[in-house]
């Protein structure tokens, strides 16, 4: 098959989960014969060029629109409501796609996250009367922020400011002819608001595989569950540091435990001002830990339990995935799809509940054997997570559009 993925980033522009997803599934696919383009965005100049990275032909264009974002320094509102404007259909950016698929003649356009692109690119497909798939990585068609969360709050309606973005996001929706959720949360939310009413549904979730070699068991499978010879417990937080991620209610809970019984360990980088609020709380606490960036196969070796204290709705964290490859067990927030990701092999606590996770901090504490069942669970879950399981599910969705297609 000759295949087009599409994302707003691609590597070295990697910002978050999906670039990694993106590029993983166009390597996997390189690997099984396929031949794959990918279209990113070019952050770095305003022209058009080309390259072979890893096996894959990926095109850098240039985004048409009023400032680029990452490199403009904090944008004012005005501004940023006509960036917005123009990404709900960005017709220069349709223009500019549509060259790369005169030149790539694909069977099949898969396309990611779109912000930059708009849903423009979908027109400029179905006039080349290709098939189409889209994954749902967030919430960009809803939401122009792509996160749902203002004001200190998930937002449990699209907001009216937000309804004008949207409205020719939902419409494009129907040349969409597969939907893919990255979580059943993430598809059911873009459903209930009446978006894909002609597509095929499916949720694949993000592949990730255990480092070459596997991981050795970890500290607290070793231990000797009926003891507490393993302790103090090592509680971890990798991520960004920012007031979405819940840090601050990780911090307070955690502060609230008896002191020497556990350490923390907080990996990633945020807001100089905000990391620096962050590290007061700790000031005079030896057992909380600031690692700053770190390697996460480095960081899964030195915690016995990851905290992912999210208050937004993370439609499928890849960290939640990683921890588990590495047989850490993880306490989540009941936000998104972290709940449907842990499954048994884990813990979850309501954010909205107050001194919910701090209880589970104190339940994880006070039961040192069920935590070395949760790790070995995790291991075990985590196969269901293999980027094998992620590319398999694609490439049966792509043989059924195509087997139509030429019907």
């Amino acid at each position: 098959m000759r295949l087009l993925l599409v994302n707003s980033f691609y590597s070295p522009n990697v910002i978050g989960g999906a670039e990694r997803v993106v590029e993983l599934l166009a390597q996997l696919l390189v690997r099984k014969g396929h031949e794959v383009a990918v279209a990113s965005l070019n952050l770095h100049s305003p022209r058009a060029w080309s390259e072979t990275v890893r096996g894959v032909k990926v095109y850098y264009l240039p985004l048409k629109n009023l400032y680029v974002p990452f490199k403009t320094a904090r944008p004012n509102v005005f501004r940023k409501a006509i960036w917005h404007a123009a990404d709900s259909y960005n017709a220069s950016m349709a223009g500019l796609f549509a060259r790369v698929l005169r030149q790539e003649t694909p069977d099949l356009v898969h396309t990611h996250n779109l912000a930059g692109f708009s849903v423009a690119v979908w027109k400029a497909v179905k006039r080349h009367g290709l098939p189409l798939v889209h994954t749902l990585h967030d919430h960009y068609l809803l939401c122009p922020r792509s996160a749902m969360f203002r004001g200190g709050r998930n937002c449990t309606d699209i907001c009216t400011d937000c309804r004008l973005y949207a409205w020719p996001r939902r419409r494009m929706t129907t040349l969409v002819d597969a939907v893919v959720g990255v979580s059943h949360y993430i598809l059911d939310r873009h459903l209930a608001y009446g978006y894909f009413t002609r597509s095929k549904r499916y949720v694949v979730y993000n592949g990730y595989d255990v480092p070459k070699g596997g991981m050795p068991q970890s500290r607290v499978e070793r231990s000797d569950s009926e003891s507490n010879t393993a302790f103090p417990l090592r509680f971890g937080y990798l991520g960004r540091l920012h007031p979405t991620k819940g840090v601050d209610q990780l911090l307070r809970s955690f502060l609230a435990l008896p002191s020497g019984r556990a350490e923390l360990r907080i990996a990633g980088k945020g807001e100089p001002e905000y990391e620096a609020n962050l590290k007061k709380m700790t000031k005079e606490r030896a057992d909380v830990q600031w690692l700053g960036f770190m390697p996460p196969e480095e960081f899964f070796k030195a915690v016995d339990v990851l905290v992912v204290p999210s208050l937004l709705q993370d439609s499928a964290p890849m960290v939640v995935l990683e921890a588990m490859g590495n047989g850490v067990p993880v306490l989540g927030a009941r936000r998104g799809g972290i709940p449907e990701l842990v499954g048994e092999a884990g813990w979850v606590f309501d954010p909205d509940k107050p001194g919910d996770l701090e209880a589970h901090l104190r339940r994880c504490l006070g039961d040192p054997a069920e935590v070395k069942v949760m790790s070995q669970r995790a291991r075990e879950r985590a196969k269901l997570f293999s980027s094998e399981n992620m590319l398999s599910s694609y490439l049966r969705i792509y043989e059924s559009l195509l087997k139509e297609s030429a019907r």
